[in-house]
């Protein structure tokens, strides 16, 4: 696999960040919701994201709020010309291994028009809780860990 790399966002990786989410979410955003709704610049949150990179180019953004006693996942954004290559499942297993060594559970929420929930479900994710439009996700830490 290529070289894979991690990069604190900063204010200005917001048109990045939302040209990932968009390729990423819109098609299932329409489906759930029937119309796609930008974020605002204002709700960019560059403290919590990450910029995915590949080869020293930014291909997505992670986001991660790391609690007390579980760690959420909020977004994991790859542009869909590097998907199904294992970065994803690179990255997950990095997540995993650090909430797994800080005895967190992993918590996300998936739409559930969104083919995602078996990346999840692949990771260890169970479905704990859902509603009309999401699955809420949560994996338990290893016990060895």
């Amino acid at each position: 696999m290529s070289n894979i790399d991690l990069r604190r966002a900063i204010e200005q990786d917001w048109d990045f960040v939302a040209l990932v989410t968009e390729a990423c979410m819109r098609n299932y955003v329409e489906q759930a919701w029937g119309q796609w709704r930008p974020d605002s610049p204002d709700d960019f949150n560059a403290g919590i994201h990450q910029i995915i990179r590949c080869n020293g180019d930014d291909i997505g953004c992670v986001a991660l709020v790391d609690e007390t006693a579980v760690v959420v996942l909020k977004t994991l954004y790859i542009l869909p010309a590097h998907q199904n290559r294992g970065i994803g499942t690179a990255l997950m297993q990095r997540i995993i291994e650090r909430a797994d060594a800080g005895k967190k559970s992993i918590q996300l929420r998936v739409l559930r028009v969104n083919p995602a929930r078996r990346f999840y479900e692949r990771h260890g994710f169970v479905v704990t809780h859902s509603t009309a439009e999401r699955h809420l996700m949560t994996r338990s830490p290893l016990e060895s860990a």
